[in-house]
């Protein structure tokens, strides 16, 4: 199993991925890996006015989009189910800090080098819904091509939110945001 952990300072977040195959009748594939291209995200130190106004509701604020490309591959073709695993917030979103969320929006999925739209489905494997060109992604989320393939890329778009009360601070102040995207059994 490979595991990716990045630990971010002030206002980023923390990324983690661990990688874990297998198909319905084969035994658990420790060869096969997931990994992000850009595996660290750091706003750095950002003041109240250095962020923009999040387009996702009044008195929010974001400190904008940030792109990671997510990379699976397996020795062989086989179903490729990804699970999202985070803390969530009030809402049921990824939490981002102490009062904010963060969003994922996954997009551009490739399989075997070719466009391929994509299925959330429930744990045991049952398909929620139709196909995607994107998907919004919340905890908890099982997701898919919808076809078997070896080599699996995709796009996640992060966009940390947060209340603009809290991004009014009198002294330095961190937020960050844990999650994983596994390989599902």
């Amino acid at each position: 199993m490979n595991r990716y952990v990045v630990s971010l300072l002030l206002l980023g977040l923390t990324l983690e991925s661990a990688a874990r195959a297998a198909t319905m009748t084969l035994p658990v594939d420790v060869r096969c890996t997931v990994s992000f291209g850009n595996d660290q995200v750091d706003y750095g130190t950002v003041s109240r006015w250095q962020l923009q106004d999040a387009q996702t509701g009044p008195h929010e604020v974001t400190f904008g989009k940030r792109t990671l490309m997510l990379s699976v591959i397996c020795p062989y073709s086989q179903t490729i189910r990804l699970r999202l695993y985070g803390e969530r917030n009030a809402s049921g979103d990824l939490r981002y800090g102490d009062r904010g969320r963060l969003i994922l929006r996954l997009s551009d999925a490739q399989l075997d080098g070719k466009n391929v739209q994509l299925v959330s489905s429930r744990p045991d494997g049952v398909v929620e819904g139709s196909t995607h060109d994107s998907l919004w992604l919340q905890p908890g989320q099982v997701f898919a091509p919808g076809i078997d393939g070896k080599a699996l890329t995709a796009r996640i778009e992060i966009e940390p939110i947060l209340p603009e009360t809290e991004a009014r601070v009198g002294s330095l102040r961190s937020s960050e945001s844990r999650f994983r995207i596994e390989l599902k059994e």
